[in-house]
Order: C-alpha cells, then structure tokens, then sequence
C-alpha cells in the first residue's frame, strides 16, 4: 500500500511539476508587461513634451529673432534720420536692397509710419494707417524719455487693416536733442506662424502666439489660422506634468493635443506649440500592440512547451538508449578522426613502483599510421618497444608528469625525422584513470605559413621604419579602440615621441590634448562611412612648443568579415613646403603689384606667342581688358596696318633670338590712335625659347608734339583752340600773352579779357595767393603740375594745371611760361570709383583684402586717436571643403554668398565685414565699451551660423570658428593684430571648431 502511494505521489509530482513552474512564468510576464506599458506611456508623453518644446523654443527664436531686427530697423532709421537732420524719407528707407533690406528680409512689407512730435503722421508706407497717435501711451512714454530706447507692445488692434499687430516704436531727436516724433513699425504675428514649420508640425499640431498681458492669441491648426482673446493657459508644472508643459481651457477644437511654451523674455509675448497626442503617442500605441502580441505568443509557447515537455519525459528511457548508441557514434568518430589519439595505461614492474613504460590501452587507425604497426598488434602491448620515439623526454617524461600532477598538458614542438627532416606536432596530453590519453597532429603546414608570416611581418616593420613617411595604426576593436598599435621611426623624428611611449597606448592618453593628432570625430567617421578622410594641412603641436603641418590621410583597415579592424595613418610633414608656398605667393603678390605700379604696358606670351599676362598699364595704353587680352587677343587692338609687321618681327625673334623694337600704332577702344614704342624680348632657358616679354610705352603724347613742332605757328594756334584743355602763355611780368579758345571762354564767363593784362588783376586775391608761390618756381625754372579746385556756375571742378617754363633763345633765364589747365573732374571721380571697386570682393560684395588692410589700418589710427577700444575678429567657415567636394563650386559660392547676407544680419550696421578669400572672414568693431560686448557678438555669429542653409534645393549644415582679438593703443601693426585674431581662430579649431577664443581682456 505504501508503495503504490508513493508511486501515486510520484507521478503527480512529476504530472504538476512543470505547470507549477509554467503558471508563475506567465504571470511574471504579464505583470512585466502592464509594468513597461505604464512606463513606456510615460515615456512617450515626456519625448512629446520635448519635442513641443523644441518647437516652442525654435518659434520663440524666431520671432525673437524678426522682432530684434525690427528693433535695429528703428534704431537705424534714427540713426540715419537723425544723421541726414530730418530728411531721411521712409520711401528711400525701405526702397528695394535699401537700408531696411540689410536688417529685415525683403519679403516683409511691415507698415511703417513717422510722428511729428504732435503724433501727426507726416510719412507712411506699405499701408499704414494715418490719424494721430499722440493720444497713445507708448508716444506719451516716448515722448517723456530723453534716451534711446525701444518699445515693444503685445498685439494691439490696427484701425486700417482690423488686425492684430505687434508695434515696434522708438523717439527722433532734432538736431538739438529735442523730441522730434516717433518711427513705428506694426508686425503682423500671423506672419511668425503661418508658414512655420510645416515639416516638422503635423496637419493636427497647434502653434500660437499669446500676449502675457491680454492673453490675445495668434495660431494655426494644420492649414487654418486662428485668433482669440478667450483662451486661458495653465501651467501645472511637476510632478503631474513637465515644467514647460501647459494645459488650454477651453479646447481649440476636439483633437487631443500636448502643449509646451516658452517665454520671449524681453517681449510680452509666450510661444506655445501643441503636438497631436494620436500622431506623439502613435509609436507608443504600436509598440504596445506588438508587446501584447509578442507576449500572446510567448504565452502559447510557454503552454506548449510545458505540454511538449510532459510529453517527452515519457521518451526519457528512450533517450537514454539513444545516448549509448550516441556513444558507439562518438567512438565511430574518434576513430575516424584525423588525430592521433592514443590511450595508454601505466605498466609498472612491481606494485607501488613509479611507472617504467606504458601499454597501449587504445588507438585509432590514424595513431597505428604514425606508429608504423597495425592497430591489433599495438593493442594490448607495452609502448616503448613497440615505438622507441615514445622515450624521448618530450613523450615518455611527460606522460608520467601530467598522469601523476593530474593536470592537462598542450604544447607544440619540432621532431626530427629518423629518415630525415622535421615535422611539427601539436600534442595534447590528458590524464585518466592510472593513464593518459594522449592526441597528436601534424601542424607542419600551419606552422610553415605562421614562420612566412613573421618573416613578412619582420620585412614590412623595416620596411614602415624606413618610410620617409610618418606611419601610424591604431586599433578600431570594440574592446580596445584607439590603442596604437604601429609608430614607425619618421613618426618619432616628426613628432618627438618614442615608439615605446605611444604604442600600446591610446592617443588620448599618449599625447597631450592639444598636440592635434587625434581627432575622435574623424575615428569615428571612418568607422560610420569606411572611408578615406584626408587633411591636407594637419597642425601638430610638438613638445617643444613649435608647431608643424602634416598632410595627413587616414584609412580604413577591414577585416576578413569586412569590418574595420585597424585605421592606418600617414602624415607627411609639409611644414617646409607650406613656408615655401606661402613665400612664393607673397613674392607673385610683390611682382604683380610692382608690374601694375610700373609706368609701362607688360606683356608676357608663352612660346606659341599666346598671352599670359599683362598688366594695368597695357590695359590702360591699349584699351584692351585683361580678360580679351589673353591668348591670341593681345594685338586684336593693334592697327591692321601694323599686324605683319608684328607677326614678321615675331618670326624674326624666333630664328635669331634678336630683342626687336619699333613704334606701333594700336587702336583704343575709345576711338583714338596710341603710338607706342613696344620692345620684345625672348626668355631663353638653356639656349631654348620658353616664352617671351615685352614692354610697351604710350608716346602718343611725344608725338604729336614732334608733329606740332613741325607746324607753322597758326596751324598751332589752330590745334590749341581746338583742344579741349586751356592753354595760355604767361610772360615773366606775369602779363598774358596767349590764349585759346578755351581759355577764352573761360574768362569769358567772368566778363574779363585777359589777354594784355597781368594774373594779379584777372583773378581775385584770394586765388591769386594761391597761384603766387608756383608762378614763383615756375619762374625759377622748375616745371610744375598741380591739382586746382574751383567752381563753376555753382558747380565744383577738379582742375590739372602744368607750368612749363620758357628759356630765352638769346638769354639763359626763364622769359615766360606756358599754361595749361584741364577739367579733371570726371577721371578723378571715376579713379575714385575703381579705387573703391578694386577694395570689394566680387562674389559677396563684402570688403576684399584690400579694403579690409586699409579699413584696419584706419581704424586702429582713429582708436590710438581717440582712446577708444576696438575689436577684429578672424573667422572661417568649418568643413567647407566637404560641401564644395561634395555638391561642386557652385554651391560652395552660393554658400559663402549666404554666410555672408547672414553675417551681415547678425552684426552691427556700424561693423566693418570683409571676405580675405576662400572661406576667411574679417570683422572690424570699432568703438565698443567692453570686451564682452564683442565676445556677445561672436557668440551670436556661432550661433547663427548653426541653423541650416537651403541652397537652391541642398540644404547645407556647417558651423563657423573664430578669434577675437583687442586693441587700444598698442604699439603694433594691423598684420600683428590680425596674426592675434589668426592664433585664436586656430585655438577655437583645435578645440573642436564651432565657438570662437577671445584674447584675454583689456582693461
């Protein structure tokens, strides 16, 4: 009886054992699950509130953002108003690409109106209401207020349009600090979220504007915009919601929404942005459908598993009759493996005596090979007869050492063959009862290919050291990534470090932070594109202090499974040519201004006799563009009669290598005939032709003299009054003797004759004190020119006066002079011109080089002058290079065009911007009261260009680095104070680009 109740209690247990442990499992799972969808629920509220968040942030950014502009449109308004005494129009002020485009986009029409200081409105402009607003607070407050300063109202309701509109206002002074008016901007709020966002917003997400005072309201709701007084916001704040979470009473409309604000701070303005809670929490409710489905199924399988496990403890006994015939296959296995595998058992003389030989317990087919006997005679017998190989200390010793320490034993070894030669073995030797078993392969061939493979490694390891090149390979294993792994002996001689300090190490704890070799961003794109990234100047900072440029690449090593198992670094140190290039441009620089300063036309042609290169003075002789001059076009300008005569001359250069010389006549493109005397010579390179140069000398002027002097005198008289310069001869009384017609005309005005009368009595005092000190010298001999200004019916003139003495034929003194006096004013203002257009760089209309360094230079004299602080800063743009490689040159130019327009927004009106070439940019501030005021502006300029660019389609991220660097009254030149800016740009860049470094503050 109790046998039956035990085996009855048996079979129940193992009957319930399994559901027992089944039911438990799933009610753990089912309790996890209820428990992650809680949290995950949670989860997917707070990443909905950080996404309206962000939206609301970013809104409140930008309308920040036009709001600030609007501000600086009203303070330079007031500037320039003030400035012009009253006369700036609001029609010149918003005129297209005028002075409100440069803060404002040009898209914005904003209506704009100016107060008299009774509030009448005396100027409007894109349909602003008139009336009087001196009934208005902000006017009374403006009004009150002697200093500068800017209102900003929340929305108030405009009489013309019967929209709601924010007002921007700010006081005009008259010339004497007196109240003069108001400038007032309204800015309708729908335009901050009408087209806001749109791909970022779902069609049921909510964006507003609200007033902290009356609580107006400005949004939209997918297409439809929306505008109330009624709606009231809470802000329930933690533990129930996050701290920038807000709730709406009533509803807009019925779609369920979470709201998140944020505050404009200096306006009375909240932005506030409300994501779908369908579209947020979508993901959330998807993840929750398949964790149910998921744990439905594991639910199933858990109960069919347990049924299938009840199943097969039945099949128990079965299986363990499957697992002897398991062990006759494993014993069918162990015979036909490749090893040798061998079972011996100790044979000792006597027992309790240490073993002295060993007999073959077992071996399979592939061991009686190796031993040389077939297996049935091994069986059975003692070991050391049979195999005498076995006594060699590296068997029969081990065999007794592992079977009595009990401790595995593997190794490999070289054995000698008896009929000669080697062979490698590795040997594995295991205890068991009273014996060993013992395994052996022959690894000949593996070992062979692991000596070649060492022997290549050793030749590639002196082949790296002896590269003139630095070559370094670091790690890019998960479990030591970084650690390097190759330092060749070039990189020790660039570097400084010794291979024995780096390797095995990783860079950042090898190197200091700023030697510049690692760049984590670089390892971890190689690892994330598997590409090459090449640097083609690496600034590295060497111990000493010193800093050298690398030209540095950096590849991707991949494994067998085409993973990145190693990054390989060359860096070639390019410090020396880097000096030598930037030499050289200085020295084509000098050359190319020193060719533009000479006073005769240059032509340079290469061995074909195509132009190359000609300076300002050919252009300015020939009339010819530098652009239509070069290759074939240089002597399109030449006479048709002189072309053979050129090409002759050429021809004849070629053969005898003769310099040739001769008077041509070349046609300028204003219509007049030049003479020139033009000299060409070859430029000989080891007794050959590579090119020549020629020099060209405008003599037009020499010639027509030669030809008035072989004129009678009326055919003179004749050519002067046709001239259009006056022309007179003055005896030595100062009495004179000739005019032209010109000159004629010129005293005509006056109602004088001067011909017969003296200087002193055809011009005014004041004049002729002018004249007295050069009629003086000219007198004396010396010939003079001189500039003269004057004024002509009401009109300023720029005159070109030259002096000329006149000897006596029979006398060695001056007897007289010669006059001549031309309106001058037309080229002075258009040498002014191009002057101003040669200082402005092309593609953004920014200062160029030339500018800037005369700008800088001005502005550093004006602040020793007056005392007065300034700035400079020194900027680039951060992986340019990528977006010109990547989307071509057009895009590059399209997006240094847009840097700039954004450069220009975010800085002062009053700041000098200029574009030095490339990507560099330059900034003069000039008069700031504090450093920070520039460090402030530097970080707005970071901050700014951080927000994408859209490029015809090609959106664009980058960032900009910059220097900042002071100065007062130092004893230093403008190329000094930009070579501070230039240091601290390369201190932001070394830091990880996009910030700038300010010098340390002046006090």
């Amino acid at each position: 009886m109790t046998r039956t109740l035990q085996r009855l209690a048996s079979r129940v247990y193992n009957i319930s054992l399994l559901p027992l442990f089944a039911l438990p499992l799933l009610l753990a799972l089912w309790g996890g699950l209820v428990y992650q969808v809680g949290q995950e629920r949670a989860g997917a509220r707070r990443d909905a509130v950080v996404a309206s968040q962000s939206l609301a942030r970013t809104l409140a950014d930008h309308t920040g953002y036009i709001l600030r502009q609007t501000d600086h449109a009203t303070q330079l308004f007031k500037l320039q108003y003030e400035a012009t005494g009253a006369r700036l129009s609001l029609a010149q002020f918003t005129r297209t690409q005028g002075m409100m485009d440069s803060v404002l986009p040009s898209k914005l029409e904003l209506p704009i109106a100016v107060t008299d200081a009774l509030g009448n409105i005396v100027d409007s402009a894109n349909g602003h209401a008139a009336g009087n607003l001196a009934g208005q607070p902000f006017f009374r407050t403006l009004a009150a207020t002697p200093g500068d300063i800017a209102l900003v109202d929340t929305p108030v309701l405009d009489a013309a349009s019967k929209k709601w509109m924010i007002r921007s206002a700010r006081r005009l002074n008259d010339g004497a600090g007196r109240f003069a008016g108001v400038i007032v901007i309204l800015v309708d709020p729908t335009y901050f979220v009408d087209d806001y966002d749109r791909l970022n917003l779902d069609e049921h997400g909510a964006l507003m504007l609200v007033s902290r005072d009356s609580g107006h309201s400005v949004g939209r709701i997918g297409e439809r915009l929306i505008t109330s007084d009624r709606i009231d916001f809470r802000m329930p704040g933690p533990p129930t919601h996050a701290p920038d979470e807000a709730e709406i009473t009533p509803p807009l409309d019925a779609t369920p929404r979470i709201y998140s604000y944020r505050d404009l701070g200096r306006y009375p303005l909240l932005a506030v942005v409300g994501v779908s809670s369908a579209t947020a929490l979508a993901h959330f409710e998807h993840r929750r459908r398949v964790y149910i489905g998921v744990l439905l199924a594991a639910s199933f399988l858990i109960v069919g598993f347990t049924a299938l496990l009840m199943r097969q403890s039945g099949r128990l006994r079965r299986s363990i009759r499957q697992a002897k015939d398991a062990q006759a296959l494993l014993r069918a296995a162990h015979q036909g493996s490749l090893d040798s595998v061998m079972l011996l058992k100790a044979w000792r003389p006597a027992p309790g005596k240490p073993p002295k030989d060993f007999i073959f317990a077992d071996v399979n087919e592939r061991a009686a090979e190796v031993l040389g006997k077939p297996r049935a005679e091994l069986l059975g017998q003692r070991a050391l007869p049979l195999a005498p190989v076995l006594r060699d200390e590296r068997f029969f010793q081990r065999f007794v050492l592992v079977m009595e320490s009990g401790q595995p034993l593997e190794d490999e070894f070289e054995l000698a063959l008896p009929h000669g030669g080697t062979r490698w073995l590795r040997h594995q030797i295991v205890p068991i009862s009273d014996g060993v078993a013992v395994t052996s392969r022959d690894i000949s061939a593996r070992k062979r290919d692991e000596l070649a493979l060492q022997d290549n490694r050793s030749f590639l390891q002196s082949l790296i050291d002896h590269l003139p090149v630095m070559v370094y390979v670091k790690s890019a294993r998960f479990d030591n990534f970084g650690q390097m792994e190759v330092w060749n002996r070039a990189a020790e001689d660039i570097t400084g470090y010794l291979a024995g300090d780096v390797i095995g190490k990783t860079d950042c704890a090898a190197f200091p932070a700023d030697f510049g070799l690692h760049d984590e961003a670089d390892d971890r794109a190689i690892l994330a594109e598997r590409g090459v990234i090449d640097h083609p100047e690496k600034p590295l900072r060497l111990p000493d202090g010193s800093v050298c440029h690398l030209h540095a690449v950096s590849v991707p090593v991949f494994d067998e499974r085409g993973q990145v198992e190693h990054i390989l670094g060359i860096g070639e140190d390019i410090s020396q040519r880097r000096q030598q290039e930037l030499a050289l441009r200085q020295n084509q620089a000098e050359l190319a201004a020193v060719n533009d300063a000479s006073p005769l036309g240059l032509v340079r042609l290469d061995r074909e006799g195509r132009c190359t290169y000609v300076n300002r003075t050919f252009e300015a002789i020939t009339g010819q563009p530098r652009a239509s001059a070069l290759g074939a076009g240089w002597t399109s300008a030449l006479h048709p009669d002189d072309f053979a005569l050129m090409h002759a001359a050429l021809a004849q250069l070629r053969r005898s290598h003769t310099p040739f010389q001769s008077t041509l006549r070349w046609l300028h493109r204003d219509g007049k005939l030049v003479w020139v005397s033009m000299k060409i010579a070859p430029i000989l390179v080891d007794g050959s032709i590579e090119g020549y140069v020629g020099s060209l000398d405008d003599i037009t002027i020499l010639r027509e003299s030669e030809v008035a002097l072989l004129e009678s005198e009326a055919r003179l008289r004749t050519i002067a009054n046709a001239l259009p310069a006056m022309i007179a001869y003055i005896d030595a009384d100062e009495i004179y003797r000739f005019l032209n017609l010109a000159y004629e005309r010129e005293f005509g005005l006056t109602g004088l004759q001067a011909l017969g009368r003296s200087v002193r009595e055809t011009v005014d005092a004041v004049r002729y004190g002018t004249v007295a000190p050069y009629i003086a010298r000219v007198l004396a001999g010396e010939t003079l020119s001189f500039e003269e200004d004057d004024v002509k019916e009401g009109i300023a003139r720029c005159m070109e006066v030259i002096y000329i003495p006149q000897i006596g034929e029979d006398h060695p003194q001056v007897v007289g002079f010669h006059v001549m006096r031309q309106d001058i004013t037309v080229q002075k203002r258009e040498k002014q011109r191009l002057l101003q257009l040669a200082q402005v760089d092309a593609l953004t209309g920014l200062s160029n080089r030339a500018g800037f360094v005369q700008k800088l230079t001005d502005a550093m004299h004006a602040s020793r002058k007056q005392g007065r602080l300034m700035a400079v800063m020194y900027m680039d743009i951060d992986r340019f290079k990528p977006v010109n490689d990547t989307h071509g040159h057009g895009t590059g130019d399209a997006l240094l065009r847009a840097f700039a327009q954004r450069l220009t927004q975010t800085m002062r009106a009053t700041d000098i911007i200029a574009r030095l070439g490339g990507d560099e940019f330059t900034i003069i501030m000039e008069s700031i009261s504090r450093p920070e005021d520039a460090a402030v502006l530097a970080a707005n300029i970071v901050y700014a260009m951080r927000q994408p660019f859209e490029l015809d389609g090609i959106t664009v991220d980058i960032s900009a680095s910059i220097g900042v660097a002071y100065y007062r009254n130092e004893d230093i030149s403008p190329a000094a104070l930009l070579q501070q800016a230039d240091v601290l740009l390369y201190q932001a860049k070394q830091d990880g680009r996009n910030t700038y470094r300010a010098a340390a503050m002046i006090s």
